[in-house]
């Protein structure tokens, strides 16, 4: 069974997230708020982990950040980021690189089900980042 690991600091976004995947898409889900909740769901979880959702910014730390890390610990995860901010915004700041996986907020339930689909079904994972790319701060926050 697929295993997405949703990592937001918004917990009723979080919840609404598990909801959508586990009901439409009928995947196993693990769900954190923090850095070290993430890390604690992938050391703790034996099947491992297939897909990371992860919120840009979380808790000031740039997810990209948070991603590197997670990624060395599960080799075969996939990334797929959303926030609220444009995505041209988010690579001029450095939050993003080109070509990330990428949902806009708000979406729909369809388009999250879609985007989700569509990275899983890739045959690599997308996670080709230097543990220390992209900023190290989110200075005004992203959503």
């Amino acid at each position: 069974m697929t295993t997405i690991l949703i990592l937001d600091d918004n917990a009723t976004l979080l919840q609404m997230l598990g909801l959508i995947l586990r009901s439409k898409g009928g995947y196993q889900v693990l769900e954190a708020t923090t850095e070290e909740e993430a890390v604690s769901r992938i050391e703790c979880y034996p099947g491992g982990v297939d897909l990371l959702v992860a919120d840009v910014c979380v808790e000031t730390r740039p997810g990209r950040i948070i991603a590197s890390r997670l990624a060395a610990m599960c080799p075969e995860l996939r990334l797929l980021f959303i926030s609220g901010y444009p995505q041209d915004h988010l690579v001029e700041k450095g939050w993003l690189q080109p070509g990330d996986p990428f949902l806009a907020k708000p979406f729909t339930p369809e388009r999250l089900m879609r985007s989700v689909n569509q990275v899983l079904a890739n045959a690599y994972p997308t996670h080709t980042m230097p543990s220390g790319a992209g900023r190290t701060a989110c200075a005004g926050g992203a959503a």
